[in-house]
């Protein structure tokens, strides 16, 4: 099982100690954004500790606007709407705060 999660700057951030958004905008970067790029066993991981600390609740998406590499993505897939509200397939999943 996932037990540490490394950000964008390169930290390692515990499973036990992660926030309630970061670990829900890692469930979305993993789910829609990019699932390309994650086997299903990491999903799977991250919906489980997504349900052990947060009873299964997913936060909207708000990804760190730090992340230029991400924001980019997001707006060369057509994601990131001129009002900053984050659209896949027609479906709002969140926004740049």
């Amino acid at each position: 099982m996932v037990r540490g999660w490394i950000t964008y700057d390169n930290r390692l951030v515990s499973m036990e100690n992660m926030s309630h958004q970061h670990m829900s905008n890692i469930y979305y970067f993993i789910n829609k954004i990019v699932p390309q790029l994650y086997p299903d066993s990491v999903r799977q991981d991250i919906n489980a500790w997504l349900q052990k600390r947060f009873g299964g609740i997913i936060l909207p998406y708000h990804p760190v606007p730090n992340f230029i590499q991400e924001q980019a993505y997001l707006y060369q897939k057509g994601y990131l709407q001129e009002n900053n509200e984050i659209v896949i397939n027609g479906e709002l999943i969140g926004s740049y705060e």
